[in-house]
């Protein structure tokens, strides 16, 4: 039996425009199908802006952000992490788009991303939509809501148990970047624990 790999990933970002804000911390959290972790790979971004928006929400303040890679510093590396799994992303559309924007931002041209959309998954089981809800509901730890590596933990566990209640996701292929992509720099910068 093939074992899948489900690429759980979040972003966290300076408002809700994927065309005028900018992302500030990403995570992806690698699931097999089996519900065993595959691994997890998290980094603050250094958005190159003043205006972080709702700090009051995510937290992340510009003292935090010093020393962060950029977008275009760590786009190979989540090239790597996305690459041959399947993406899965809590209200995928907002989080696609943002990847998708600051891809093209920093001038790497258009990239093909699609994504597991978990929210009609739960709907579609009678469940709550928002993610902190729908946590609770299935008793999943969600201990840091708007920290993107908490916020993508939540997520694996939600399908995995999704996945077991019956939910059947959309036709997701697995993810291959751009020939062009840039190679990983492996510089990263993770938010502490609180």
């Amino acid at each position: 039996m093939t074992r899948t790999v489900y690429s759980c990933f979040d972003v966290e970002t300076t408002g809700l425009d994927p065309r005028t804000a900018r992302i500030i911390e990403i995570a992806v959290v690698k699931i097999a199908s089996t519900g065993e972790l595959v691994g997890e790979w998290s980094t603050l971004v250094d958005a190159e802006t003043s205006d972080l928006g709702r700090t009051d929400i995510h937290g992340i303040s510009h003292d935090l952000l010093v020393g962060a890679p950029t977008f275009r510093e760590v786009a190979g590396d989540l090239m790597v992490e996305l690459s041959g799994s399947i993406p899965v992303a809590h209200n995928a559309r907002f989080d696609i788009g943002f990847v998708k924007a600051e891809w093209e931002r920093v001038g790497l041209g258009a990239i093909d991303l699609c994504a597991i959309d978990t929210v009609p998954l739960a709907k579609g089981l009678g469940l709550p939509g928002s993610l902190g809800n729908l946590s609770r509901a299935l008793g999943v730890d969600l201990n840091g809501a708007h920290r993107a590596l908490d916020d993508s933990r939540a997520l694996g566990s939600v399908l995995s148990i999704l996945l077991k209640r019956g939910a059947v996701p959309d036709e997701s292929p697995l993810f291959y970047p751009p020939l062009l992509a840039p190679a990983p720099t492996g510089h990263s910068l993770q938010r502490s624990k609180r």
